[in-house]
């Protein structure tokens, strides 16, 4: 997230959680020669439009008011999306209880790549609810890459409308 990223954050948390969202992070990037300052918000019901459009409105008074920055900068509100990257021990305690794929920077019994289901995060660890009934924790420096995945769905049987 960066230190930019990290004060933004935490500037605009109150006042998101006072609108019934939760604020997950805040990119602070730079693409092609424009800065942009990012954030990802999310509600039980799911994430539309009018709820990016309602934030974002918020946010950018907010910033207009209290932000101490030299230069202009686009900003932007989205939902984190299905297969959101994990990068901080706050957004794998946001999104406990769904499922991830870790790559790790090392091993761990001949396996680099984790697949299960996140069961929570704290103390630098992140722990992973396996398919075996296991549950692993691994610290989060050890972790080189992580994505939610999206849901397995049951496959449709032909002749059955909606795969019942």
């Amino acid at each position: 997230m960066g230190q930019k990223g990290d004060e933004l954050y935490e500037l605009a948390r109150g006042l998101v959680e006072q609108m019934g969202y939760a604020l997950v992070t805040v990119d602070d990037v730079v693409e092609r020669g424009r800065r942009i300052f990012r954030f990802y918000i999310d509600h039980a019901r799911g994430v539309g439009l009018s709820d990016c459009e309602t934030v974002s409105r918020e946010i950018e008074d907010l910033l207009d008011a209290d932000l101490d920055f030299d230069g202009s900068y686009v900003l932007e509100v989205s939902s984190p999306g299905l297969d959101h990257e994990l990068r901080s021990e706050r957004e794998f305690a946001h999104f406990a209880g769904r499922p991830v794929r870790l790559v790790l920077r090392e091993s761990v019994n001949g396996k680099n790549v984790i697949e299960g289901v996140i069961a929570g995060a704290d103390d630098g660890r992140v722990r992973v609810g396996l398919d075996d009934g296991a549950e692993r924790s691994f610290p989060l420096a050890s972790i080189a890459r992580a994505r939610l995945t999206v849901e397995a769905r049951r496959p449709r049987r032909p002749g059955k409308p909606g795969g019942a």
